[in-house]
C-alpha cells in the first residue's frame, strides 16, 4: 500500500487529541497514513514537537503556530466557544486560505459560520473533515457523502447522549434530579450540563448536519429548541420521550417528543445516538455511540483517510 505522508499541527491536547495520536501511530501504517505531528498549539502556548505530554518549547498563540510549521493538515480538538468560534475561527480562515486542509471535532465555527467556511476551502482547493462534531465517530457526515445524488428531504435524530441516558432512566422510573446526578457519576454529563440538556448541544449538531446534507447555510440562531430540564418522572405517565432533533431544511428545530412503538428511534437507549434520513428515494437509520475520546478520534482519524484519498 502507498504511504501518503502529512504534516501535521494540532489545536488543542486534551483526551480526544491524544486519543487521535495514539491511533494515528497504532493504525497509520494499515491504512497508508503516514501523519507527523509538527506542532501542538493550546491556551498556554505551543509544543513544536511529538510528544504524549504537552511541553510548551515556544510562545504564541494558534496564527504563530501556523507560520513556524505550515502544515499539511489543522486538526481541530480545542474547546467550543459560541460565542465566536475563536480561536479556531480565525485559524480555519487563515489556513484554508493558503490551502491547508482542516479536520475538526470543535462544533462552534462550522455551527456559526458553516457556508463562509466551506466557501472558503472551495476557493483554495483545500478539504473541510467533520464527521467528529456529529455522532463522533459513528458516520453520520461521512455516511451522508456517499448519500450524493440523493435529495434529502427530512432529518431526524438523537443527538445527545447526555440527555438520552437521563430520558431512559426516567423513563425506568427515575426522577429527573437523579438521572441526572447518575449520569454525572458515570461521566455521561458535565458538572454544568446547562448546553446539553437545554437542548443547545444538539441543535448545534442539527445546524451542521441541515447544512451539508441540504445544501443550505444556516447558522445555531436558526434552529429552534428546547430541552428535557423541565420533565418530571409524574408527567410523562410511562410514555417513552425524547429530545428529537428535526430539520426539513429551513425549518428546524429540538424539543422533547413523545415517540410510539413504531419509531425507529424508539429503541435508541442509554448514551446511544442515532440518525434516520429521508431522502427521495429511500430512508437510512443509523445508530452508534455519539461520544467519548477513542470515538471521537475515529471520527478525525476517518476524515484524515478520506482527504488523503481524495474523498473529502
Amino acid at each position: 500500500m502507498t504511504s501518503v505522508s502529512l504534516r501535521a499541527m494540532f489545536l488543542g491536547y486534551g483526551n480526544v487529541g491524544k486519543a487521535l495520536r495514539k491511533m494515528i501511530k497504532e493504525r497509520g501504517e494499515k491504512t497508508g497514513l503516514n501523519v507527523k505531528i509538527e506542532a501542538v498549539v493550546n491556551r498556554s502556548g505551543i509544543m513544536l514537537e511529538d510528544s504524549d505530554n504537552f511541553i510548551k518549547n515556544k510562545e504564541g498563540g494558534p496564527i504563530d503556530a501556523l507560520n513556524m510549521t505550515n502544515p499539511d493538515v489543522i486538526i481541530d480538538v480545542s474547546s467550543a466557544n459560541y460565542e465566536s468560534g475563536e480561536p479556531s475561527l480565525s485559524l480555519y480562515r487563515e489556513a484554508l486560505s493558503r490551502g491547508i486542509h482542516v479536520v475538526t471535532a470543535n462544533k462552534a465555527p462550522l455551527a456559526l459560520r458553516y457556508g463562509e467556511i466551506m466557501d472558503l476551502a472551495k476557493k483554495h482547493s483545500a478539504s473541510v473533515g467533520f464527521q467528529a462534531t456529529v455522532m463522533s465517530g459513528t458516520p453520520s457526515i461521512n455516511l451522508l457523502r456517499l448519500m450524493r445524488g440523493l435529495k434529502i428531504v427530512k432529518i431526524r435524530g438523537i443527538l445527545n447522549g447526555t440527555t438520552n441516558y437521563i430520558l431512559t432512566r426516567m423513563h425506568q422510573g427515575l426522577e429527573y434530579d437523579q438521572a441526572l446526578k447518575e449520569a454525572q457519576a458515570l461521566g455521561y454529563a458535565e458538572t454544568n450540563p446547562e448546553h446539553d440538556v437545554n437542548g443547545f448541544d444538539a441543535a448545534a449538531k442539527l445546524t451542521i448536519l441541515t447544512n451539508f446534507a441540504m445544501g443550505l447555510n444556516l447558522s445555531i440562531k436558526d434552529v429552534v429548541f428546547s430541552g428535557i430540564e423541565n420533565i418530571r418522572k409524574s408527567s410523562l405517565k410511562g410514555k417513552k420521550v425524547k429530545l428529537i432533533a428535526y430539520s426539513e431544511g429551513r425549518f428546524a428545530k429540538v424539543s422533547p417528543e413523545e415517540i410510539t412503538k413504531e419509531d425507529p428511534l424508539y429503541n435508541v437507549e442509554g448514551v446511544m445516538n442515532a440518525l434516520d434520513i429521508h431522502s427521495d428515494i429511500q430512508e437510512v437509520v443509523i445508530m452508534g455511540p455519539g461520544a467519548g475520546p477513542q470515538n471521537a478520534a475515529f471520527g478525525l482519524f476517518s476524515d484524515i483517510v478520506l482527504i488523503t484519498k481524495g474523498l473529502i
